[in-house]
């Protein structure tokens, strides 16, 4: 099923850098209208003043809404649901994009770090998603959209292969594959799309903004894609419909070696242990 993204009602997490900013950035220059989210106010405001001045010069108005705050509280994530229904009538596009990494060997790290985790990458966007759904399927929308209605949740290349030293974000983001798949099959007759981002090294603050960092592997030197890149290749599959992309070669390389060579993944990983 192909969306529509001009006039597409949009719900972004996690929009205050990287992948999320561009998504707004790349988005809002299509014509959608959008809701943004993240707990720095100050980078949603520049974010937000940047989005109205370039809209500005090209004489279109702007449709902008924005919900400061921890998208792991509820009343967080209520908010960001109230303001789309209020705003706009509705919701047609949930991208759920906030998420985080803490590194080191789970040896010795502690409950609170795997909450911590869960809580960021996988709990937060499983309450979203459950918040969102009504509207999705266009219980209490006050206004109609032509844009079919579509769940975008961001997982990883390591949701698809399991890597040294990031063992809590492994498995929330190999969980967050597992809950996409089965909610496409369950939606699916409300005409509900579910598209899964697999990106890889990207040039974003995700390296130096850990939750927690006890350890990093010494992976060998590779060029990572720009969060402009990834975020045009998400805008690419939500316009074509399709249900999983990994906007990165070396992540599609891993993706099919574990498929075909578990075995000598499993052994290079010893490498960088």
């Amino acid at each position: 099923m192909r969306h529509k993204i001009p006039g597409a009602r949009i719900i972004i997490t996690g929009a205050s850098s990287g992948i999320g900013r561009q998504l707004a950035l790349q988005l809002a220059n299509l014509g959608a209208k959008l809701v943004i989210n993240a707990r720095r106010t100050e980078l949603l405001n520049e974010l937000a003043n940047e989005i109205r001045e370039k809209n500005d010069k090209k004489g279109v108005p702007t449709f902008l809404e924005i919900v400061p705050g921890d998208i792991t509280l509820p009343e967080t994530r209520q908010a960001i649901i109230d303001r789309v229904l209020g705003a706009y009538g509705g919701l047609d596009i949930l991208i759920n994009n906030a998420g985080g990494a803490a590194t080191g060997l789970f040896e010795g790290n502690s409950p609170e770090r795997l909450k911590k985790v869960l809580d960021l990458n996988l709990v937060s966007l499983v309450e979203m998603t459950r918040l969102a759904l009504p509207l999705l399927k266009r219980e209490g929308q006050t206004q109609t959209s032509e844009t079919a209605p579509m769940i975008v949740n961001l997982s990883s290349v390591v949701g698809l292969r399991g890597v040294t030293h990031y063992s809590e974000y492994c498995a929330a983001k190999f969980a967050v594959r597992g809950f996409s798949e089965s909610l496409r099959t369950e939606i699916h007759r409300y005409g509900i799309d579910v598209l899964v981002v697999c990106p890889g090294s990207t040039d974003t603050e995700f390296f130096t903004r850990y939750l927690e960092n006890t350890g990093e592997p010494k992976w060998p030197h590779h060029s990572r894609v720009s969060p402009e890149y990834v975020a045009r290749k998400i805008i690419q599959a939500i316009r074509s419909g399709k249900h999983e992309i990994i906007p990165f070669f070396l992540g599609r390389v891993l993706n099919w070696l574990n498929k075909f060579c578990p075995r000598f993944l499993d052994w290079a990983m010893l490498w960088y242990t």
